[in-house]
């Protein structure tokens, strides 16, 4: 990691964000959820949160907690505005950490930790002082402690303290991702619940406001945001995952090679079309990787992809028995044959448009695999 590297910080930033998506969506009509107004995320008079992404253990004495609480132990602070103040990080607690039991203490009892977990950092730099013969500067978080737990502020700091909630070991940032998804996306495909959730969040990052304003999402500003996005998103037309089936660089000899001997390969060669077979088996694969893993992401049902199957097969049965009809040339009209029908307009796959001719004619050559249908490309001429 080069020193001025700040991918730390921006998946922080955008942790923080997930966390306002969340609850942007818990929010009651009436209510708003604010970002870096009173701290990183709040639901106005109700809850004030404090988003940190961090992997190492909460410590009694980690920044995090004591930066949190000289946060909200400033004058400009109302606490009174909150039922809950939160600290949500993605933390463990340390082995050792008294604050550990927070949440299940009162709010004296909870002053008492502090207490003590301060006297402790003051014992340990008197420690320092009396080692080193001189009077060193004191650690940050002890700067923090001081500030905290002034005697004058003490009255804020048991109010605080009682609505003072620490959600250690929240989701990381992918496990947010999951849960926002589960929880809250409801009624889209999973294959479109990243781009969903990812829409949000742009929403959620654009603060719309001037300098007297403040960064603000009301319940009606998104709730209207998600109902647009799920109309946009639930179309029952979509159009063709077509991934697989963009450009036309050479497939790797090794895959030309290993399909040689398949059935619909051989096809082609009984009717020594060699041409067109690299194109075949580029199509054959495009189409087992669409089926198998693409349409999967739409939670499109396998007896759709059936259907266009056998609409595939009866399409290519009739054209073939036409095509024998007007054979006088096997090799040749075969050829014809097989140019004719694979450059013909697919068929559209139920539930989307623009459905590329490669996955249609890549249906076919699948078809042309399975030995028991005896579909081949030879033309049989009538007598």
């Amino acid at each position: 990691m080069i020193s001025n590297d700040a991918t730390q910080s921006t998946k922080g930033t955008v942790y923080q964000l997930c966390v306002a998506v969340q609850k942007c969506f818990e929010m009651l009509a009436g209510q708003k959820v604010f970002l870096e107004s009173e701290g990183d995320v709040t639901i106005a008079n109700t809850e004030q949160v404090e988003t940190k992404l961090y992997s190492d253990r909460l410590t009694d004495g980690h920044k995090n907690l004591w930066n949190t609480l000289r946060n909200w132990m400033q004058p400009g602070f109302d606490e009174g505005l909150y039922a809950s103040l939160i600290l949500y990080t993605t933390q463990q607690f340390g082995e050792k950490a008294t604050i550990a039991q927070w949440n299940d203490c009162s709010a004296d009892e909870r002053i008492k930790i502090l207490d003590a977990i301060h006297a402790n950092f003051e014992k340990r730099f008197e420690a320092e002082q009396k080692e080193s013969g001189a009077t060193p500067k004191p650690s940050e978080v002890l700067s923090l402690q001081r500030i905290v737990l002034e005697q004058k502020n003490r009255d804020k700091l048991k109010r605080i303290a009682a609505k003072f909630v620490i959600e250690a070991s929240s989701a990381t940032l992918p496990d947010l991702h999951s849960l926002i998804k589960d929880r809250f996306i409801k009624g889209i495909l999973n294959g479109k619940k990243d781009d969903f959730l990812n829409a949000l969040i742009g929403y959620v990052a654009q603060p719309g406001a001037t300098k007297n304003q403040k960064w603000e999402i009301t319940f009606d500003q998104f709730d209207k945001k998600v109902g647009d996005l799920t109309s946009a998103y639930c179309r029952e037309t979509r159009s063709f995952p077509s991934k697989c089936f963009q450009g036309t660089n050479p497939l790797p000899a090794n895959q030309l090679k290993q399909h040689q001997e398949h059935n619909f390969v051989l096809k082609i060669k009984e009717i020594e079309h060699h041409a067109v077979i690299a194109e075949a088996i580029r199509d054959y694969l495009g189409a087992m990787q669409t089926l198998n893993e693409e349409l999967s992401k739409y939670e499109v049902p396998a007896s759709r992809g059936e259907r266009y199957a056998q609409d595939i097969l009866t399409l290519f049965t009739k054209r073939y028995r036409v095509a024998c009809s007007k054979c006088k040339d096997q090799k040749i009209d075969s050829q014809n044959f097989f140019d004719e029908h694979t450059a013909s307009p697919p068929n559209d796959f139920e539930g989307f448009t623009h459905t590329p001719f490669g996955f249609r004619n890549g249906v076919i050559h699948i078809q042309m695999e399975d030995a028991p249908k005896n579909l081949k490309w030879k033309l049989e001429p009538n007598e």
